[in-house]
This record gives structure tokens, C-alpha cells and sequence, in this order.
């Protein structure tokens, strides 16, 4: 048996991180939340996912800087990139980084799906 995909979920809000992994383990994929960029690229040094979801801010710190990051270390891998920001500036960054872009509130089920063909 293959083990599990493993999306990286970097999301300040603890909540909405919990209901994030919730939803990723219901669809059959094992979710890493860190709350906080130096936690996430921590994790990156050990481990790699297999996919990423990141808000774009995060506390003081822009998570755009680890969607580079891990883009560097997966040139092929998903990755999604959420923000409650309508920025032109945002979706610009995401798509050089080849990047999904998903405007906040979103629906978990629909943010899920963007990941199906992670194999």
C-alpha cells in the first residue's frame, strides 16, 4: 500500500487550519498545518510534501516567501495560494510561481478538489 499524500498547510488562523486538515484526511490525504512560516520551512528541512496550501499572510510574515520556497525543492508540485485579498499584485506573484489562486472565504470541499491529481 502507497503511503498517503501529504499537503503542508500553513495557516495563521488555528481554526480554519484544523478544519483544513480535517477535510484533507476525509479525501484520503494526510495535511502538516504550522501556524507560523519559520515552523513550515522548518518542516521543509526535514521532510517533503507533497503539495502545498498557503495563506498569503501570516502574521507578520508573507507566505508567498514559502511558496517560493518550496516551489525551489518541487518544481511540478500543487500548490495553492489563499488570501481574503482581492490583490492584482497577489494573483500575479501566484501565477509566476505557478501557483493556484483561491480568494478567501472559500469552500474546503472546493479547495480539496484543486489537489485530486496530486498522485
Amino acid at each position: 500500500m502507497s503511503r498517503p499524500r501529504t499537503v503542508l498547510i500553513l495557516e495563521d488562523n488555528k481554526a480554519a487550519g484544523e478544519i483544513c486538515r480535517i477535510a484533507f484526511r476525509r479525501s484520503g490525504m494526510e495535511a502538516v498545518v504550522f501556524q507560523s512560516l519559520p515552523e513550515a520551512r522548518a518542516f521543509l528541512r526535514t521532510a517533503l510534501p507533497d503539495a502545498l496550501l498557503v495563506d498569503v499572510r501570516v502574521a507578520e510574515y508573507n507566505g508567498l516567501q514559502l511558496a517560493l520556497l518550496f516551489r525551489s525543492m518541487s518544481p511540478k508540485a500543487t500548490i495553492v495560494v489563499t488570501t481574503g485579498y482581492d490583490d492584482p499584485t497577489i494573483r500575479e506573484e501566484a501565477r509566476q510561481l505557478e501557483a493556484i489562486f483561491v480568494l478567501k472565504p472559500a469552500d474546503i470541499d472546493d479547495v480539496v478538489s484543486l489537489f485530486a491529481a496530486i498522485h
